[in-house]
């Protein structure tokens, strides 16, 4: 698998010149290559972007999912430029381990390395080139399309909030289980190139995101390379993580709420005049968070509350929705534990009313799924909040 995967990844950052050639030519590229050596950034973060694991750590504020910063295209065709130079280091002579056994590999040598409970980062002083590995247990094996979800998913949600985000490639090897998707973006206002890297071993995902300014990917490929074939991992030892472990912030309309929702799940929203539905699937389909706003000016009683919650409910999911239990929550809202025969599923609805809006926020699962999906369903449901 590792000599597969080296090579894969090799193949591909050779093919990002002639990519970015081809996105030239076709008038789609957003950014340009450098006419001269571009400044390095004194310092690259620990974690990238402001994602937290689950269920400790500081927790980002930004809305998921903003549009990505449009650039103008180039009106002429940039001029060749040699690579910048760049002393590239050789692999450090001694493994690194992180603590949790879950990887080890070779980093280059002299990279400042930092880790925490399930990722290590690695990096170059000047800034130049930037190497972080983070490991995901999604409680069973993904299969082929949901593994691919997974990838495009993850990748979206924790690179599309910086500027400039485009992705050159996206690629799935439905065989091996490996993924790599590369892009481009904009950190500290400098141009940066980056490679992700997936690897699936039965439950466990490792993702390797190597990062380098603008125009330094040729003279660290070698050595990326390196890290890659090196690489060793304990995907056994790894299913003690969380399931589902990186999570991020969403926040719903209006900033009515916020919930930490795990970050390869796909997201999805719909609206018109009156109500916003926003939804996240996980991988494989077998789970749902979401969240339906519904205003249509007038005040809604708690005695309508309950009846459209329950219409609801059976016009989204299914018409023999049977209610288990119902709870009136210390916060005012009302807690409806609820299942279907017909669909083998249940799932859990909050319902609450503030004025004229109505907000009923679900998670649900497939039943053979329910031990799978419980902790990070009930982590969802524990981390609903109301900004002050």
């Amino acid at each position: 698998m590792n000599r597969f995967r080296s090579l894969l990844f090799l193949l591909l950052l050779l093919s990002l010149p002639a990519l970015a050639c081809n996105l030239v030519a076709g008038g789609e590229a957003t950014t340009v290559a450098p006419t001269e050596a571009v400044a390095v950034p004194t310092e690259l973060p620990t974690a990238i972007p402001s994602e937290t694991p689950l269920p400790a750590g500081p927790l980002p504020t930004n809305t998921p999912l903003p549009e990505p910063t449009a650039t103008e295209e180039p009106t002429t065709e940039p001029e060749a430029t040699a690579a910048p130079a760049v002393d590239v280091p050789a692999l450090a002579d001694e493994r690194y381990v992180h603590s949790g056994e879950y990887f080890a590999l070779l980093p280059p040598a002299g990279w400042e390395t930092s880790e925490d409970e399930a990722s290590a980062s690695f990096e170059a002083a000047d800034g130049s080139g930037f190497i972080y590995l983070q490991v995901t247990d999604t409680g069973h094996e993904l299969d082929a399309a949901a593994f691919s979800s997974f990838v495009e998913n993850r990748d979206l949600n924790y690179f599309r909030e910086f500027a400039d985000y485009e992705v050159i490639e996206l690629d799935v090897d439905e065989e091996t289980r490996v993924g790599t998707v590369s892009k481009r973006l904009t950190f500290e206002g400098i141009p940066h190139t980056v490679v992700s890297v997936y690897d699936q071993y039965g439950p466990i995902i490792y993702t390797y995101d190597f990062w380098t300014v603008e125009g330094y990917m040729d003279p660290y490929t070698d050595l990326y390379t390196g890290v890659l074939e090196n690489a060793e991992v304990d995907p056994e030892k790894a299913t003690e993580l969380l399931e589902y472990y990186w999570i991020y912030t969403f926040t719903g309309p209006g900033a009515l709420f916020t919930i930490e929702v795990p970050t390869p799940w796909e997201y999805e929203t719909s609206e018109d005049e009156v109500s916003v539905v926003d939804t996240f699937y996980a991988p494989d389909g077998h789970a749902v968070i979401q969240n339906i706003t519904y205003d249509d000016g007038e005040p809604i009683s708690r005695s309508e509350a309950g009846e459209f919650a329950l219409t609801l409910l059976r016009d989204f999911y299914a018409e023999d929705i049977t209610i288990t239990e119902d709870q009136v929550q210390a916060d005012g809202s009302e807690r409806l534990t609820w299942q279907s025969q017909s669909g083998d599923y249940s799932g859990i609805s909050f319902l609450e009313t503030r004025g004229s809006t109505f907000l009923l926020f679900t998670v649900m699962w497939d039943n053979p799924f329910e031990d799978v999906y419980f902790e990070t369903l009930d982590y969802t449901v524990s981390s609903y909040a109301v900004p002050e």
